[in-house]
């Protein structure tokens, strides 16, 4: 992959990387929360008839804040300008996790910035219930970030723990194997370095938590949507995948004995699902 670094009419700089920059077609790939473009690394060379651009969104990788407060909001609308600032003509979009809210957030905000064909992995289905099996962990997660932000010297220390980070991918593993196991907590450490702002970290996380693909039925109407989805995926489970997917008019393709990090854990499988949708 080459990277690149673009700066939007925002004045906000948005490093991002590309791949098979001779193919016709474009593919943008939106990471999920705490990622970078490193995350769609296994799955870069299987999607050979795309070209890919894959983008750190502002305040995540190497991509530095934005001039605002992020919000879900605000990344699409920076997702948007990005498109625009690369004179993309209505790309595929692709959004892992969270990706798959600043995806829905851009459409909502320019209904004609994507291609018809939309693929969400692992998309965050709605919020968080009181009765939800996501719950306990959304809890565990909001008191981590909550306080790194507020206790001025732990803090900063809860914030960049490897033990911690080791312990919470390890939670949403279902790899077996070693190497792989290795290299998936390795580039979650390396996220590590990365965080600029606790604080914003933690306000995102619970605006997160908070809404869902669900609540953009109606922008996502005129589009055909694929969701990917394992059936060992803890973090977005697949029963409420399967009430997003009537909701939005969505299909589903369930990924057998894979969780929440397809793309690390199951790329062969999920490639020749994203080649099938938009061939």
């Amino acid at each position: 992959m080459t990277k690149h670094t673009v700066k939007l009419p925002s004045g906000d700089s948005v490093a991002y990387w590309t791949h098979n920059d001779t193919k016709k077609k474009t593919l943008v790939l939106v990471h999920g929360f705490t990622g970078s473009h490193e995350g769609f690394r296994y799955l870069v060379p299987l999607l050979k008839d795309y070209r890919l651009i894959i983008p750190d969104l502002p305040g995540f990788g190497v991509s530095p804040l934005p001039h605002e407060q992020i919000t879900l909001q605000h990344l699409g609308e920076l997702l948007c300008d990005f498109i625009h600032a690369l004179k993309l003509k209505q790309p595929y979009l692709l959004g892992h996790s969270m990706g798959s809210l600043v995806v829905a957030e851009a459409i909502r905000h320019e209904p004609k910035i994507a291609n018809e064909k939309l693929i969400l992995i692992s998309p965050v289905p709605s919020p968080v219930g009181i009765v939800d099996m996501r719950r306990a962990g959304a809890i565990i997660s909001q008191l981590y970030y909550s306080a790194s932000h507020r206790l001025p010297v732990l803090g900063p220390k809860i914030a960049t723990s490897k033990k911690i980070t080791r312990l919470s991918t390890t939670m949403i593993m279902t790899a077996t194997g070693k190497q792989l196991r290795q290299a998936i907590h390795q580039h979650h450490l390396d996220n590590l370095d990365y965080i600029s702002s606790i604080g914003w970290y933690s306000r995102l996380y619970r605006q997160i938590n908070r809404t869902g693909i669900s609540r953009y039925r109606q922008a996502l109407r005129s589009y055909d949507i694929l969701i990917i989805n394992g059936d060992k995926d803890s973090v977005t489970p697949l029963k409420h995948q399967e009430k997003t997917a009537l909701l939005v008019g969505a299909k589903i393709v369930v990924l057998p004995g894979v969780g929440h990090l397809s793309h690390y854990e199951m790329p062969n499988a999920l490639a020749l699902e994203i080649n099938h949708f938009l061939r």
